[in-house]
């Protein structure tokens, strides 16, 4: 049965707010082979540089920034350890000690899915290549991403030059052993059929009459089609247009596959943009 109005209680509750230190200070050691500021400036790109206010979730990240670092350099056996100095005025100082270790060295490169190339041929087309008699000084047998990526663009390129428009490189499998020594580089690839050019048209805003244009077109029909002819194509073009005062022409080659007949059509966009207008010197 009720008795009356229910007793209340008032408890008081303190919360105490901690203001997060700002950082005062980064420092690298042991980065020999990537320069401070390269690193310092991949750093910032995720909010941590000298001057913010040092938040934990984020420094979790920084170790593996540095470690993505080194890895597109080869350098998988990399080891990183840091350090947070308390500082005055609720500051921290930041230590990275990095010990870098050897670059993996590329032990083998394979092309999967060539039938038309050797793979041997293939192969020396790329900056990268396994250990050699002079490679101790090209560092060539050294694994790097960047260099890795520019090898598949010049395999793509020795495909497309050569009429295989439907190339395409399907994946590319870089695996380490476990002691992070050396690399193996796995590439696979869809060959495609040969294609030849059946037509070529010129679209767009013509300001400059197609006779003079023409000549300008370094593949004609029925030759085997070349992405290296059409990239000249639209330069010369370009330049072409530059003369008549359009300096920021810009010209797009778009072909129209015909799969069937091996064949593609070659379309030269056209648009010369504004005119431009030179001042003439003051005497």
């Amino acid at each position: 049965r009720w008795t009356g109005a229910p007793r209340l209680e008032f408890r008081r509750v303190l919360f105490r707010s901690v203001e997060r230190p700002s950082i005062a200070s980064i420092t690298l050691e042991g980065n020999d082979s990537l320069s401070t500021d390269a690193l310092m400036d991949q750093l910032r790109q995720i909010g941590f540089s000298v001057g913010r206010v040092f938040n934990r979730s984020i420094f979790e990240q920084v170790e593996q920034e540095l470690r993505r670092a080194y890895f597109a350099q080869g350098k998988y056996a990399v080891r990183i350890t840091s350090a947070v100095t308390p500082l005055e005025r609720n500051r921290v100082g930041i230590d990275f000690n990095i010990s870098e270790g050897r670059v993996a060295k590329i032990k083998e490169i394979n092309i999967v899915g060539n039938q038309l190339f050797e793979e041997d041929d293939l192969v020396d087309l790329f900056e990268l290549t396994t250990p050699g008699l002079w490679t101790w000084a090209s560092k060539s047998d050294q694994y790097s991403k960047q260099k890795l990526a520019a090898d598949l663009e010049t395999l793509r390129s020795f495909y497309l030059d050569r009429g295989y428009a439907n190339f395409s490189i399907d994946s590319t499998q870089v695996s380490i052993t476990p002691d992070k020594r050396f690399v193996y580089i796995t590439i696979n690839v869809t060959e495609g059929e040969q294609f030849r050019v059946s037509d070529i048209k010129l679209a767009g805003d013509l300001v400059v009459d197609e006779q003079e244009l023409f000549p300008l077109v370094q593949v004609r029909r029925g030759d085997v089609f070349s992405r290296k002819a059409v990239t000249e194509t639209t330069t010369g073009i370009g330049d072409r247009l530059g003369k008549e005062g359009y300096a920021f022409a810009n010209v797009n080659a778009v072909p129209d596959l015909d799969d069937e007949g091996k064949q593609v059509s070659l379309t030269f966009f056209i648009d010369p943009g504004k005119l431009t207008y030179g001042r003439l010197p003051r005497y």
